[in-house]
């Protein structure tokens, strides 16, 4: 994510009419760092890179790698057991001809470079502020043999890389300045109806997976931004809007293929590398290797209410208040979010708060007026909505129909320049942190160059402390929401100086540091986080590291905030 919860929605929330609001959820439309695997810091991959001679090669194309489609195309046919393939020659630094042209030769996809036609379109990733950093290079990968050809290349010919699926890392580390190993035409959805699993390529946009699984009758757990790669959503943790039913994204991943520093294709599952699979469980992109399917556990798709709720700000100290009391601690089928933002252009504050509920349609007023009642004043507006799964989803994004639900050129959906960072509450704020809150809140009147500050408080518990603290590699096991602090501004002053966007959100999170600690979710990455191991995943970064030894020891797989051998 993503962030795997999509900021538009709060957007088109407040100009709906009753009876088809949408959730108001705040977070950007973000995810973790190069999804697959991210970028090094300058000349960092390639340190002991493979002699030449092709020490290292890559595997042959099996039946594991999700093919390219469009749109997430969907089979009912059920996928084939993946296991580690044998290796055939590939390049090697002895025997690359032509240098940039020895791979574009090597590729079933295509090599993008400056000059090439339609370098602009795939050398960006979704935040535009960090469209003054170009690669040297996009390999466009067609499947899976791709990945391993350019992960091969570029670790014999000593040059750094960053894999990249959606291209929604915070930090932008998903682009490389060198090259960029492009997986997102590796985006098949192939639903195994049978076992209610499905094999998903790393390219897979979410709002394509949702689409693909309803069409079969199924869902999972994870966000609301219909653009993210379910590649860095997945490896980062997974929070969404069934996170407290279903558990995280990262929880339901029973396997994958990921190609690792030997070049090679490795099916990693419970019988396969299962240290690996803890790892990738919420470890976090961009560390052990370019991922390039998951299979995920798939549960029937239930019918979905939403619901929205807005007050008047004056009383946004007893609502914050009592929803933190209330939404962490409700019947799991609940999830809710409680998003307090300021407009610096007019003056204006706002809280609300919204959610789902996939229980008897019955019950959801009653849970509703348990809330009103310990906020101690009414709503100003108050919907809940039923939906299919899909619908849901759909009004999640801020969609409303799946076709426009794409980025342009392909839909309607626009990219968005924000700074954010993030925090982990292990328990409800007392009055002096939720006063905190409301005095940045305040603060964020200040910061005229954005177009919105803000903060989203995100419900965890319920299924996602099934899953014991070190069960997965995700750090955050107990924390009652997650906090998300965000500042945006207008696409077309994407250039413009971020660092009052930086300051805000950053100085946020530091002055709620008293209640919340150091930790933060990986997904939402701060290059600015120095102690960011302990931040992100806490104790399981000792084991994290022990994995990284093991399969990634001279560092080929490395970016400014990867896990370390």
């Amino acid at each position: 994510m993503a962030s795997e919860l999509s900021r538009r929605t709060v957007l088109r929330a407040v100009g709906l009419a009753a009876g088809g609001a949408a959730l108001g959820l705040a977070s950007a439309c973000q995810s973790s760092p190069g999804s697959s695997s991210s970028p090094p810091t300058s000349g960092a991959a390639g340190r002991g890179a493979s002699t030449a001679g092709g020490s290292t090669s890559p595997a042959s194309p099996t039946s594991t790698t999700a093919t390219p489609s469009t749109n997430g195309a969907t089979s009912s046919v059920p996928p084939a057991t993946a296991t580690s393939s044998a290796a055939t020659t590939g390049p090697s630094a002895s025997s690359r001809p032509g240098g940039w042209a020895g791979l574009a030769g090597r590729l079933e996809g295509k090599l993008y470079r400056p000059r090439t036609p339609g370098f602009g379109s795939v050398a960006h990733g979704y935040n535009p502020r960090y469209d003054d950093r170009s690669p040297a290079a996009v390999a466009r990968c067609a499947g899976a043999q791709d990945v391993r050809t350019a992960v091969e290349w570029a670790i014999a010919s000593g040059t750094p890389f960053s894999v990249r699926s959606g291209g929604h890392s915070y930090t932008g580390w998903s682009t490389s300045t060198d090259l960029v190993i492009d997986v997102s035409a590796l985006d098949q959805v192939t639903v195994d109806r049978g076992a209610r699993t499905a094999r998903i390529g790393a390219g897979a946009r979410l709002i394509d997976v949702y689409h693909a699984l309803a069409a079969q009758g199924f869902g999972v757990a994870a966000g609301s931004c219909p653009s993210v790669g379910v590649a860095g959503l997945t490896l980062g943790g997974g929070i969404g809007v069934l996170s407290r039913a279903w558990g995280l994204t990262c929880d339901s991943l029973d396997g994958a293929s990921v190609v690792l520093a030997d070049a090679r294709s490795h099916r990693v599952d419970r019988d396969h590398q299962p240290d690996l699979l803890w790892a990738l469980r919420g470890g976090g992109g961009g560390s052990f290797g370019a991922v390039t399917s998951f299979d995920l556990a798939l549960r029937p798709a239930p019918r979905v209410q939403t619901f929205y709720l807005t007050f008047p700000y004056a009383a946004a100290a007893d609502v914050l208040d009592a929803w933190q009391r209330w939404a962490p601690r409700a019947d799991r089928r609940l999830w809710g979010t409680c998003h307090l933002a300021a407009v610096p252009s007019s003056g204006s504050r706002s809280i609300s708060v919204a959610g789902t509920w996939i229980g008897p349609s019955s019950t959801l007023g009653t849970l509703l007026d348990t809330f009103v009642r310990r906020c101690g004043t009414q709503p100003g507006y108050r919907s809940a909505t039923p939906h299919s799964y899909e619908s849901a989803m759909l009004l999640e994004a801020g969609c409303d129909a799946y076709a426009p639900c794409h980025l342009a050129p392909q839909g309607s959906l626009g990219r968005e320049p924000m700074s954010a960072t993030s925090s982990m509450l292990p328990k409800p704020l007392d009055s002096k942190g939720i006063a905190t809150v409301l005095d940045r809140i305040d603060a964020g009147l200040g910061v005229t160059a954005a177009g919105a500050t803000a903060v989203a408080f995100d419900s965890l518990g319920g299924a996602v402390d099934d899953v014991s603290a070190t069960g997965t590699a995700y750090g955050h096991r107990g924390a009652i929401a997650s906090l998300q602090y965000t500042a945006t501004w207008s696409e077309r002053h994407a250039l413009k100086d971020p660092r009052p966007m930086d300051d805000y959100v950053r100085g946020f999170r530091a002055a709620l540091k008293p209640w919340c600690g150091e930790a933060a979710y990986v997904n939402y990455q701060d290059a600015a986080i120095r102690d960011y191991g302990q931040a992100y995943w806490g104790r399981n970064y000792r084991r994290l590291r022990e994995v990284k030894r093991r399969v990634d020891p001279r560092e080929h797989f490395t970016f400014p905030q990867a896990v370390r051998p």
